[in-house]
């Protein structure tokens, strides 16, 4: 009981991919007690292969199976560029998570609507709703470019119109194309 060092196995349990926290407790004469908290999969990464990461970006694993996220699927990522999440604090993949985070702090409808976010192109995400539409979100403004796409898919929804792609990436103004 004595010779177990507490710090160095809470250290070696919290390099498995699935665990944020461990902590190690002697309890004297015979007990040690080890507990652990779990990263939760947050959504998947899809960079050569799908990953799940948790919400700080942290890569948990790969996923085999085909599974429905409860998030949007991020894409448009190099497996470098996932592996380095954890250690950078900006790039492609943390964007990601910052966009689903606002999304997800909408309350909207909106966020079971967008099913992909592309990473990809060099002025901001591209994200594809479930019904096959293309947004071009733009580089910055997020929220206020997400509550304007939010407005404009329940307007063509009311109207029964299709539109293919909207571009929200011009300040004060929305371009939408048609299409069946």
């Amino acid at each position: 009981m004595f010779l177990l060092d507490p710090h160095r196995i809470a250290r070696q349990v919290e390099a498995l991919p699935e665990v944020q926290r461990a902590e190690v407790v002697r309890e004297l004469p015979n007990r040690v007690t080890v507990v652990v908290e779990e990263r939760k999969p947050f959504t998947l990464v899809h960079a050569g292969r799908l990953h799940w990461i948790d919400e700080s970006g942290h890569v948990l694993g790969r996923e085999a199976q085909a599974v429905t996220p409860p998030t949007p699927v991020i894409s448009g990522l190099s497996e470098a560029e996932l592996l380095s999440v954890g250690a950078a604090p900006n790039g492609k993949a943390r964007d990601a998570l910052r966009l689903i985070r606002a999304l997800l702090r909408s309350g909207s409808a909106l966020a079971i609507e967008i099913s992909e976010i592309d990473m990809g192109y060099g002025d901001g995400p591209v994200l594809y709703t479930v019904n096959g539409v293309e947004v071009r979100l733009g580089a910055e403004d997020w929220e206020e470019r997400l509550a304007r796409l939010e407005g404009v898919l329940a307007q063509q929804t009311a109207r029964d119109g299709h539109i293919r792609t909207v571009d929200l990436r011009f300040r004060d103004q929305v371009v939408l194309q048609g299409g069946r």
